[in-house]
């Protein structure tokens, strides 16, 4: 009787903390901060004049660009992103009662538009390679943003943007229904 209890008691516990973890619930705890390094990348002021992620890519490696697309997803612990083209209409953007809970995934685009239409973004350091972060500052799924730097094309053929700066453009409405990721 007595190890049926505790283990009553440990399942509610359990419980309870993953409800901690849900970004909706009242009281939960605020995701950590950015990284110093990461912080001083926010720009206080629109960069300006900025191209597309397909126009961008099109263009290819070139000196300074500024790129304006929608996050499509941020690399848990890195200062990684990757940016969709406006052109693409991410769930629920038209039909805000379509229902879709992760609007940022484009799930009802081929994954082969996909690709086509988005641009790996890295904030790096000194060694080249990215920023180790816990969050993105200011940043989230979905939001459209402005990201300054130098595109480059890796040692697999894929252009990415070494970004030194990123600047928010709009954070969008989107329904209750929506369950963000934590750390976003």
């Amino acid at each position: 009787m007595m190890r049926t209890k505790n283990l009553h008691l440990l399942a509610l516990l359990a419980g309870l903390a993953a409800c901690s973890n849900d970004e909706g619930a009242e009281g939960a705890a605020a995701p950590a901060a950015a990284s110093a390094a990461v912080q001083a990348l926010v720009l206080g002021s629109d960069p300006g004049e900025a191209v597309g992620v397909v126009a961008a890519k099109q263009a290819g490696a070139s000196g300074r660009v500024v790129v304006e697309g929608r996050v499509h997803d941020i690399t848990k612990g890195f200062a990684m992103l990757k940016l969709m083209d406006t052109s693409m209409e991410y769930c629920g953007q038209v039909d805000a009662d379509d229902g879709c809970k992760t609007p940022w995934d484009y799930c009802c685009d081929a994954k082969a538009a996909r690709v086509a239409h988005s641009l790996l973004v890295e904030f790096r350091g000194a060694s080249g390679r990215p920023l180790t972060t816990p969050t993105m500052p200011g940043t989230r799924l979905c939001d459209l943003v402005k990201v300054t730097g130098e595109l480059v094309v890796d040692d697999h053929g894929n252009p990415v943007l070494v970004a030194d700066g990123l600047f928010r453009v709009e954070r969008p409405e989107l329904p209750d229904y929506v369950k963000w990721p934590s750390g976003t």
